[in-house]
C-alpha cells in the first residue's frame, strides 16, 4: 500500500510548527531563569536550542530525501539496522513519542479549561479524564474526513496559534518597560553561569523544541519531496525560533527577572502585569490553541509510523489499509487514539509526563 503525495510545502511547514509549539514555551522560561540567573544566556540558550534543532532538521532533510517514505526514524532505521531496531523505535513512537504526549496534552487542555467548566467537571478526576478522551476521539474523527481536510484543519488552528503568539509578544513589548528590565540581562555584567546549570537549561529548551522532525513522518505524502521536505523542516523550525525569542523577550521585558525565576506560569504572570483585565482569558486562549495544534499535529504524524510498520509486517496488516476516498490510514489513526485514551484512563498528567520523559531519554 502507498500513501498519496498531496501535501504541499505550507501544510508540511505548519505541521512542523504545530508539532513543536506546545506547552513548553509557556512553562519553562521561569525554570530556565532559575538556572542561569541574570545573564545573556537567558536568551542565548533559546538560540543554542534553536541551532541544535536546525542541525537535526538538516540531518532529517538529507535522510528523508534519500528515503521519502512514511515513518520518520522507523523508515530510516529499517533498511540500515534491520527490523528489530526499527520495531523498537516504532514501538517507542507509538507509546511514548505520540500517544503519551497526546494523552498528557488532552489532560492539560481540560485542566486549562477548568475555569470555564462547571464545578462538577473541574473537580472530578473521572469527568476530566472522560473529557480528555472525548477530545482525542473528536480530533481523530475530524481527521477521518480526509487528508486535505485534516491538513486544512491543522493549518487553520496553527496559523491562529501563531497569530496569537506573535500578537501577544508584540503587544507586551509595545506596552512594557522593556529597556528597564532587559538592560541588566543583556549587559553581560552578570556572574558566569556554571556548565551544569547551563546544561539543565538547554535540556529544558530542547523539550520546548521537540517535534521539529514532524515533516519526516509524512515524507511519503509530500509533493516534490527533494524540495518540500527540507523546506518544511527548516522553515518550520526557523519560524519557531523567532517566535520563541520574541516570547522570551516579552516575558523578561515585561516582568523583573526576580518575579519570574522558578515560576511555571510565566505567560500568565506576564499578561497580568501588562494588561491585567484581559490576562486570564487571553493566555488561556493562547495555550488552548497551542495544545490543540499540537494534538492535531501528532494525530496526523504518528499513525504514519504504524502504517509503515504494518507494511513491513511488524504490526497487524489492517493498520496499513488506506481509505481510497479519504486517502488516510484510518485504522492506524484509530489505533493511536485508542492507545492514547488508555493512557488517559490509567495515568495522571504528571505520571504520563514522567513515564514518557524517562523512556524518551533512554531512546535518545
Amino acid at each position: 500500500m502507498q500513501l498519496f503525495r498531496e501535501v504541499g510545502l505550507l501544510a508540511a511547514t505548519l505541521l512542523v510548527i504545530g508539532n513543536i509549539i506546545g506547552i513548553g514555551i509557556f512553562t519553562t522560561s521561569g525554570l530556565i531563569a532559575a538556572e542561569v540567573g541574570n545573564s545573556p544566556w537567558l536568551l542565548g540558550v533559546w538560540l543554542v536550542g534553536g541551532m541544535l534543532a536546525l542541525i537535526g532538521a538538516i540531518c532529517y532533510s538529507v535522510l528523508a530525501v534519500r528515503t521519502p517514505q512514511a515513518g520518520g526514524e522507523y523508515a530510516f532505521l529499517y533498511p540500515s539496522y534491520g527490523p528489530l531496531t526499527a520495531f523498537l523505535s516504532g514501538w517507542a513512537s507509538l507509546i511514548i513519542g505520540f500517544s503519551a504526549p497526546i494523552a498528557a496534552s488532552a489532560l492539560g487542555l481540560v485542566i486549562y479549561l477548568g475555569p470555564f467548566l462547571p464545578d462538577s467537571v473541574s473537580q472530578s478526576t473521572l469527568l476530566q479524564k472522560c473529557l480528555a478522551a472525548l477530545t482525542i476521539m473528536f480530533i481523530s474523527w475530524l481527521l477521518f474526513w480526509g487528508l486535505q481536510f485534516g491538513n486544512r484543519l491543522h493549518g487553520i488552528i496553527t496559523l491562529f496559534n501563531l497569530a496569537l503568539s506573535f500578537g501577544f509578544a508584540t503587544a507586551v513589548l509595545w506596552l512594557a518597560p522593556v529597556s528597564e528590565n532587559l538592560e541588566p540581562i543583556l549587559s553581560g555584567n552578570s556572574n558566569p553561569v556554571d556548565l551544569s546549570s547551563l546544561g539543565r537549561a538547554i535540556v529544558l529548551v530542547m523539550f520546548s523544541y521537540s517535534g521539529w522532525n514532524a515533516a519526516a513522518y509524512i515524507a511519503e505524502e509530500i509533493r516534490r519531496p527533494s524540495r518540500y521536505i527540507p523546506g518544511a523542516l527548516l522553515l518550520g523550525t526557523g519560524t519557531v525560533i523567532i517566535a520563541y525569542l520574541l516570547m522570551n523577550l516579552a516575558y523578561f521585558g515585561a516582568v523583573p527577572l526576580s518575579q519570574l525565576q522558578g515560576e511555571i506560569a510565566v505567560a500568565d504572570i506576564t499578561a497580568r502585569t501588562t494588561f491585567p483585565t484581559q490576562a486570564s482569558t487571553f493566555v488561556t486562549t493562547l495555550i488552548l490553541f497551542s495544545i490543540l495544534s499540537s494534538i492535531t499535529a501528532m494525530s496526523i504524524a504518528g499513525p504514519r509510523v504504524y502504517f509503515a510498520m504494518s507494511r513491513n509486517r511488524l504490526l497487524p496488516s489492517w493498520l496499513s489499509e488506506i481509505d481510497e476516498k479519504r486517502k488516510v490510514p484510518m485504522k492506524s489513526i484509530l489505533f493511536q487514539a485508542a492507545v492514547a485514551i488508555s493512557l488517559v484512563a490509567i495515568g495522571t498528567f504528571r505520571e504520563i509526563l514522567l513515564f514518557a520523559g524517562v523512556i524518551l531519554m533512554l531512546f535518545s
